[in-house]
């Protein structure tokens, strides 16, 4: 089942969990700001994309596929790995 609002939720809730992670990940290890700055960015820029091909009439131009799925799920996997590898140890 797909909706409006979820297809506009969906993309918003895994943004805003990848950059809360590389924002925790950078306080804790200033090593990851750079690779952390670069994935922003590049969230940034997807994002404004997909609303200015929105507003000309051309969603179906940057609608997500397969391999943004993939994308997703990967740098998912990868942000539990990070914060598993570097979490203060008690």
């Amino acid at each position: 089942v797909e909706s409006r609002l979820g297809a506009f939720l969906d993309p918003v809730a895994d943004k805003l969990l990848v950059v809360t992670t590389l924002v925790a990940l950078t306080a804790s290890t200033p090593g990851v700001a750079l690779p952390a700055a670069v994935i922003v960015a590049r969230e940034v820029a997807v994002s404004a994309l997909r609303e200015y091909c929105a507003d000309r009439g051309q969603r179906d131009a940057v609608a997500v596929g397969g391999a943004g799925k993939l994308k997703t799920a990967t740098q998912m996997a990868a942000l539990l790995v990070l914060t598993g590898r570097l979490a203060p140890r008690a």
